[in-house]
């Protein structure tokens, strides 16, 4: 435990701005979070014992606790905030690991059919039904800034892959088509949209980095939003943005 939680504040302290008291805090936040949420059963090991995918579920869990909302609530979101940061630091840390996890939680599940699971597998390492049904509904452009290369373009998904229903993890309507920035800051929680498609831009994302990627509060993205997709982004703000 030590090992990972000295090395989520080297995280925090190397990527987010946070203060030294800031990142104490939130990394206490998760150890204790990680404690009452096992001794009560809601999540079944250690927060820090577990890899992205297993940590996206135990997040939806936890947010739903009666426990953890009074608490969180008392601690003006303080809890729900760590969760996220520690999130973040766990998707950036283990990227070479996470296809492999998914494709192992896929090929285990005997409730869907063979064809359904391939499916399912392809689609997880973007090259099956879902990144070809997002490059036709978008025409092969990034929602964002119109790339049109299609090597640049990652099918993305809005509710996290691992926190869907299959039917989730196949729909456009939780997906959008983004090139590599914009792909791996809506995924880190360092940018989401609102219902007007207007882009919403993360307080850890400074001035300085802002004008590198071309950020700013006059962007939109090249989408309809269905009530599905609304309640897909709904899902993203509350539980992937870092506020």
């Amino acid at each position: 435990m030590n090992e990972i939680m000295n090395d989520f504040s080297q995280w925090m302290k190397q990527t987010t701005g946070l203060s030294d008291s800031s990142i104490y805090k939130y990394s206490r936040a998760v150890i204790n979070i990680s404690k009452d949420m096992h001794k009560i059963g809601v999540i079944r090991k250690q927060l820090y014992e577990m890899n992205s995918i297993e940590l996206d579920l135990a997040i939806q869990l936890i947010l739903k606790n009666v426990d953890f909302i009074d608490k969180n609530n008392r601690g003006n979101n303080m809890y729900s905030s760590s969760l996220k940061q520690f999130r973040c630091y766990r998707i950036n840390t283990e990227e070479a690991n996470l296809n492999q996890s998914a494709l192992d939680v896929i090929k285990k599940d005997t409730s869907i059919s063979i064809t359904e699971r391939e499916s399912l597998i392809k689609s997880r390492v973007g090259q099956g039904t879902f990144r070809s049904a997002l490059l036709e509904k978008y025409h092969c452009s990034c929602v964002v800034t119109g790339i049109t290369i299609k090597s640049l373009l990652i099918a993305s998904h809005i509710k996290p892959w691992s926190v869907c229903s299959n039917e989730e993890r196949l729909s456009t309507e939780n997906g959008l088509l983004l090139c590599a920035n914009y792909d791996k800051l809506f995924d880190s929680g360092l940018i989401s949209f609102d219902d007007n498609r207007k882009i919403i831009v993360s307080r850890y994302v400074d001035e300085a980095n802002k004008k590198r990627l071309f950020l700013s509060k006059d962007i939109f993205a090249n989408i309809t939003i269905s009530n599905e997709m609304k309640h897909n982004f709904e899902y993203h703000r509350d539980v992937v943005f870092l506020k």
